[in-house]
């Protein structure tokens, strides 16, 4: 059975309820209502079940988030509401506006990908006047529970973990032009290191394939820009054997290897990428 995301909802209509089933794959997602304020807190008497909080603006969210910050709770949180003018429990937190039901599951995913990304100092709720019991978790306890998140997800959503951990200003396209060049001169590099070790008896091929897909993952390197990796060195080497006197025909087979590093970063993002996304 495919593994789902956990999420615990305190809603104020059944009709609500029923538009969010509907929205939510239903292999992806569990989605557990609470009737009421007492019986979400208690569903949360262990963190550990529940990747994500769905709540509806209409649901009472100040007194609920006294009641969370008390019990020194903090999970990805998506919040349904007319506007994004209410209060705000921490900074990861993401405002889904009522009239966008359907798209609840990416709202979800971007909030869990948000909260893995979520400092300390952004815990704290500026919208919040300062109140006894209010105060943001210790640093200590928000990286306790990232990585627990983290850990998790790995576990039973194996890739679709790591992509929560894509940080988008890695982005080649959000790097500035220096950046950008620095990491395709390293894409080049480790491509180089493949080149030459995809023929031989070399035992680390595999390794340094994993090490490029991943570079070229997490930065979002798109498969033209490695075409054109592949083909500016291939055309360096055949230049250089035409110097040497030597037959260039040889280079047709690393084509093999074009394919083979494709075919891996694809099968990422197809195993990563939440279906919404």
């Amino acid at each position: 059975m495919q593994p789902n995301v956990s999420i615990l909802a305190l809603l104020s209509s059944e009709q609500l309820l029923t538009q969010l089933r509907e929205a939510l794959d239903s292999q992806q997602y569990t989605l557990q209502p609470a009737p009421t304020e007492g019986a979400f807190i208690q569903a949360l008497s262990d963190p550990q079940s529940v990747d994500c909080l769905l709540l509806d603006e209409a649901a009472a969210l100040p007194s609920l988030f006294s009641a969370l910050r008390k019990e020194r709770i903090l999970l990805p949180i998506v919040v349904i509401s007319g506007d994004a003018d209410h209060e705000v429990y921490h900074n990861a937190e993401v405002n889904l506006p009522t009239t966008e039901i359907a798209t609840a599951g990416t709202s979800i995913n971007a909030a869990i990908k948000q909260f893995l990304q979520l400092s300390p100092q952004e815990t704290a709720s500026p919208l919040s006047s300062p109140t006894i019991g209010s105060e943001p978790p210790s640093p200590e306890a928000l990286l306790e529970q990232q990585q627990r998140l983290a850990s998790k997800l790995k576990e039973r959503l194996g890739y679709l973990g790591v992509y929560y951990k894509r940080n988008s200003s890695n982005f080649y396209h959000n790097l500035s032009e220096i950046d950008q060049q620095g990491l395709i001169d390293e894409l080049t590099t480790k491509y180089q290191s493949i080149l030459l070790a995809y023929f031989s008896e070399a035992t680390e091929l595999n390794l340094l394939i994993d090490e490029f897909v991943n570079l070229s993952f997490f930065t979002d390197i798109s498969v033209t820009q490695i075409v054109e990796i592949h083909m500016k060195l291939i055309d360096d080497y055949s230049k250089q054997l035409k110097l040497e006197g030597r037959n260039e025909a040889i280079l047709i087979n690393y084509r093999l290897t074009l394919l083979d590093i494709i075919s891996h970063l694809c099968e990422m993002y197809r195993r990563s990428i939440p279906r919404e996304s």
